[in-house]
């Protein structure tokens, strides 16, 4: 029988998310920093395109000759290039229709798949967007929430700090009020 973890160690894992208010592309204290990619490839979107702008061309060049057949929730590593950063991932996140499509499960997905692929690599420091909370139209509080349970359900003790950045004043407040319902004693980290 497996035990279940303490409160408190619920608590010690919820505290190593830290939020803050942003650019994704310079979080350059980080191991990984994870981007949002379309079944079409599309690198579309204020963040791709500040992506693209550190990365360089390259960057998009390797998305189009080396994912193929991407579906939501997929995670896959792309070369940094100029990005100062180790690695880069991007998660296939799915439109917002309304939920009856498995939305919900693919962008939880997103999430889990980033922080197992990093817990594999042995990187202990990771950065997320708000993703899917952008052309991807989700619900902005329905997203922080799989969010954090996204990132909860693959937190270890292995990871050292979960950064959720977001680029709105209202994407930051819509995580703090999921991360303080979870128990965080202290969201933006100060």
């Amino acid at each position: 029988m497996i035990a279940e973890p303490s409160p408190r160690s619920n608590r010690d894992l919820i505290n190593k998310i830290r939020l803050i208010e942003g650019d994704l592309t310079a979080q350059s204290d980080v191991d990984v920093i994870v981007g949002s990619i379309s079944t079409a490839l599309k690198v579309d979107g204020s963040l791709n395109q500040s992506l693209i702008r550190a990365a360089g061309q390259q960057f998009d060049d390797f998305i189009v000759e080396n994912i193929y057949k991407p579906r939501p929730g997929d995670v896959f590593e792309v070369p940094p290039y100029n990005i100062p950063v180790p690695h880069v991932f991007f998660a296939v996140t799915p439109d917002w229709k309304d939920s009856l499509d498995f939305e919900d499960r693919d962008l939880i997905r997103c999430y889990r798949g980033a922080m197992q692929m990093a817990e594999k690599m042995k990187l202990t420091r990771i950065a997320f967007p708000a993703l899917g909370t952008g052309r991807k139209k989700y619900p902005l509080r329905r997203a922080a929430r799989l969010a954090i349970n996204g990132i909860m359900d693959r937190m270890t003790t292995h990871f050292e700090e979960v950064r959720i950045v977001c680029n709105r004043r209202e994407q930051y407040d819509a995580f703090a009020e999921w991360l303080t319902h979870y128990g965080h004693e202290n969201p933006a980290g100060k």
